[in-house]
Parts: structure tokens; sequence; C-alpha cells
């Protein structure tokens, strides 16, 4: 999914997706206000392609999951030992120079690209803050999102975070 307050540099993006020699099919799975979620077929990857032969499992998926405001990329790995995961890491510090690279596990559901959006945008537009500098009303008319249901998503979402902390 890709987030920016211009329209311009979203239309920028999938344009460059769409042209860029790597890419077999460019798909938009969902478009807001904000934000495209696309999906995007590759022919290839370099990271990827050390990634399966490391995995030695043809079955395993595969995923970039994101990539943050710092350019990190955030990869989405099934594998059936934790020792796989290390040998990967190895490799790909030796092979690409990664200097830094973060293994976490996940049991359970995380939290989704678009939550995490809707939550950055609560957090900065203030609607944490005591006294609030927006109300659910704007922030919902901000993010094109009911405001019941924007209710119900902040609420799961921070509760999906706190889990994640406190565990």
């Amino acid at each position: 999914s890709l987030y920016s307050e211009s329209e311009d540099i979203l239309k920028k993006t999938i344009d460059y997706l769409e042209n860029y020699k790597h890419s077999e099919d460019v798909t938009i799975v969902e478009r807001g206000a904000n934000f495209v979620t696309l999906n995007v077929v590759a022919k290839s990857c370099p990271l990827v392609e050390v990634m399966k032969k490391k995995l030695m499992n043809s079955e395993s998926k595969i995923k970039l999951e994101r990539i943050d405001y710092s350019g990190n990329l955030f990869w989405e790995l099934n594998v059936s030992n934790y020792n796989k995961i290390r040998h990967i890491d190895d490799t790909l510090r030796e092979i690409y120079d990664i200097k830094d690279s973060n293994i976490k596990t996940f049991n359970g559901r995380r939290i989704s690209i678009k939550s995490e959006y809707i939550l950055k945008e609560a957090f900065e537009r203030g609607y944490f803050d005591v006294p609030k500098k927006i109300g659910l009303k704007e922030l919902s008319s901000t993010l094109d999102i009911p405001p019941t249901t924007l209710d119900l998503l902040l609420r799961r979402q921070l509760r999906q975070v706190i889990q994640q902390t406190i565990k």
C-alpha cells in the first residue's frame, strides 16, 4: 500500500511501477483518498532469489510486506525453523553488505499497513492528544472513513498494538 497526501505522487508511483523493467503485472487492489494498494508481480529480485535458495522449500511464500519512510524493507517469511532465518540473515549480510537486520517472530494477527496508516494519521493529527486537536468526525472526513467504522478500527488497532507491546 502507498500513502501520500498528493494524488500526483501516487499517480507517478503507479506509472513508475507499471513501466519498471522488472514488473510483469501491476494491479490496483484498492484505492482511497490518500492511498492505493497494489499487487506487483516482478520478474526477478536478487534478495528474493537468495531467500528462496536458502529456504530450500518451494512451498514457502516470500512477501515484501512494506517499505517504511526511512527506506527500511520489511519481509514476511514463513519458515519451519529459526536456524533457516539466521542462515538467510547471514547470507544477505555477506552478499549484499547489509549492516542492520532485525528478526522478529509473530504469533497471531498483526496490524495491517492500512491500519498502521490510520493510527499514524490519527496520532499525527492530534486525535490522541489531551485535549484532542482533531475529533472523530473531522478525522473520519479526512480519511474518508465513516465515523463509526473509524472508531471501531482505531479501537481494534490500539488493542493489537498494546497486545504486541506487552507480550
